[in-house]
């Protein structure tokens, strides 16, 4: 007996950018530092996807290849002060907000570079005072949520006008992190926008498999917030709706939540070999690569020269080159380090010259928290 295929519900949406190349407010340079960001990202990528194989990577590997759209035109409309958090596939924000390919390589690496000294992977990324970028709240999934809340609660308290934006997956919308944030940062009018982008999978199961709702913007109603849904290939499409919705937020109306509809065009982690995916929904949604369409709207609507977005292209790879040998040249981290930074900063912790004497015996540990019932020399300290 042949068994029955279920039938692909697909959307209606097109090809190519709608955007007439006259509307957009953007020069040229504006223009190409959107391509930029998003070949830079495919390209790391795409090199890092080789890496793994090669075994040249500490731990999985989260690719963002097919949702460079959403990111870039989200990013391009953060302020001054505003604070953003990624997920797993927002490399291309961080490169549009100016991070390098150089200290992003070396994370993966496991290398010993600031801030997380090779304790991390290298999409948690974390830096307020360069980039505007929010520690990865590596709790419950959604966890980034309520976290994002505070932050705006913060701005509001002092008056300030920025927002936070959070960007995350239509799987960390079903566990209750996502509904604490958002209705508290409703009650409180919060200046908080979360974007949503629904990549067709939350690891292995689609949006029908786990939520009760067609669309995640079906669940704004129950936080009276404003809510908007939009094709999230197309960039012109993203930045026009998250604008509407950064705007409602920054002007103190509340909470706004705003979905993207894209496609995940690697599986959960290189470790997956998406074979869930149906052939028909892959070959609709690699048919509206954002990039693919990007840049034949640069070089047939906005007739920018191919020669200068070949070169874009060139050095993309030049950097992702350079930036593997900067990783590669770096040390690993000390093994002795491992317990640093697990406590806060106290008299009694090891000195450098102790380092040797770290594991000692249970009976005579060094780590101070383990030595609780020990009396100890008053006068400060946590310990």
């Amino acid at each position: 007996m042949v068994e029955a295929t279920q039938k692909i519900s697909l959307p209606d949406f097109p090809k190519e950018i709608q955007a007439d190349p006259h509307d957009v407010p953007y020069t040229k340079e504006q223009l190409l530092k959107f391509y930029w960001a998003m070949r830079l990202a495919r390209t790391f990528e795409e090199r890092l996807a080789t890496l793994y194989r090669q075994g040249k990577i500490l731990g999985a590997v989260y690719l963002g290849m097919g949702q460079e759209a959403t990111s870039v035109g989200c990013a391009s409309l953060l302020q001054k002060g505003d604070i953003f958090s990624t997920v797993a596939r927002n490399l291309s924000a961080w490169f549009y907000v100016g991070v390098q390919p150089e200290h992003v390589m070396a994370r993966w690496m496991g290398k010993d570079q600031p801030p997380s000294h090779g304790r991390e992977l290298g999409l948690f990324l974390a830096d307020l005072e360069n980039y505007g970028l929010a520690p990865y709240h590596n709790g419950a999934m959604g966890s980034w949520i309520p976290a994002g809340a505070g932050y705006a609660l913060a701005f509001k308290m002092r008056r300030q006008p920025n927002i936070y934006l959070a960007f995350t997956g239509d799987g960390a919308t079903s566990p209750g992190d996502f509904y604490e944030g958002l209705n508290f940062a409703s009650i409180h009018k919060l200046p908080l926008v979360i974007i949503c982008e629904v990549n067709q999978f939350a690891y292995s199961t689609p949006p029908e498999k786990q939520m009760p709702v067609k669309n995640v913007v079906d669940r704004a109603p129950a936080f009276n917030i404003y809510a908007e849904m939009a094709f999230g290939n197309d960039l012109f499409t993203v930045i026009e709706t998250a604008r509407r919705g950064i705007e409602h937020a920054r002007s103190g109306k509340g909470p706004a939540l705003i979905e993207f509809k894209t496609f995940r065009q690697r599986g959960h982690g290189e470790h997956d070999d998406c074979s869930y995916v149906p052939e028909e929904l892959r070959t609709f949604w690699e048919e509206r690569d954002p990039l693919v369409m990007y840049h034949r709207w640069l070089l047939d609507r906005a007739k920018i020269a191919a020669d200068e977005i070949d070169r874009l292209d060139e050095e993309a790879v030049r950097r992702v080159d350079a930036a593997i040998e900067y990783a590669e040249s770096l040390p690993y981290p000390k093994p002795e380090t491992v317990t640093d930074r697990l406590f806060a900063p106290s008299p009694h912790d090891p000195r450098p010259e102790d380092r040797k004497n770290l594991y000692e015996p249970i009976e005579n540990p060094a780590i101070p928290s383990l030595t609780a019932t020990r009396e100890r020399p008053t006068g400060g300290g946590h310990f």
